[in-house]
């Protein structure tokens, strides 16, 4: 183990642990506490692994109560960067089916819009009461306008053709093959 402190900083041994899990508590360093409310983030989320489940592998302890869908919500938004936060929350609607995200008007207010949400909130419509339902619309109008915006100059470009004909286009066209 002194072989390994030497090699690895204590940041990165506790980047192990936040990897490896739970199991590698006792052979690697322990977490401060930014690392542990990290690692309490992604296990509740992660935590719900379908294989895990199957395995028989549960925990008691110690440590903290479980998180609600509100408080993980706020968790990761102060500890992850927006890119990550994205991520778990898709995770959290598509791949483990947690309702709550959607369904609950507070944690829907707090997250970004994203194409993600807008097909959690597309699948989750019907459980949605009138006020989740109206906050709904409008994040599934702002990303639609997002997406109309990112489309719009390439639908315009395709449409219209080139402007500078000496410009190099992108387009595929019969009179832009090059037959040499």
């Amino acid at each position: 183990m002194s072989e390994l402190n030497d090699l690895l900083t204590t940041r990165e041994l506790q980047r192990w642990r936040l990897i490896l899990g739970e199991a590698a508590e006792t052979t690697l360093c322990g977490l401060d506490d930014n690392a542990r409310q990290i690692d309490h983030a992604l296990e509740w989320l992660y935590g719900r692994d379908p294989e895990r489940l199957q395995r028989g592998e549960r925990s008691g302890g110690l440590g903290g109560s479980n998180l609600t869908t509100p408080e993980w919500i706020n968790s990761i938004h102060t500890l992850f960067p927006q890119q990550v936060i994205e991520r778990l929350e898709s995770d959290a609607v598509l791949r483990y089916g947690i309702e709550d995200v959607v369904t609950n008007l507070d944690v829907l207010e707090r997250m970004q819009p994203s194409e993600s949400l807008l097909r959690a909130v597309l699948h989750t419509k019907h459980l949605m009461n009138p006020e989740v339902l109206a906050a709904a619309r409008r994040i599934v109008c702002q990303v639609v306008e997002e997406i109309m915006a990112r489309l719009a100059k390439e639908v315009r470009q395709a449409f219209s053709g080139v402007r500078d004909r000496r410009r190099r286009s992108f387009i595929p066209l019969a009179r832009n093959f090059d037959f040499k």
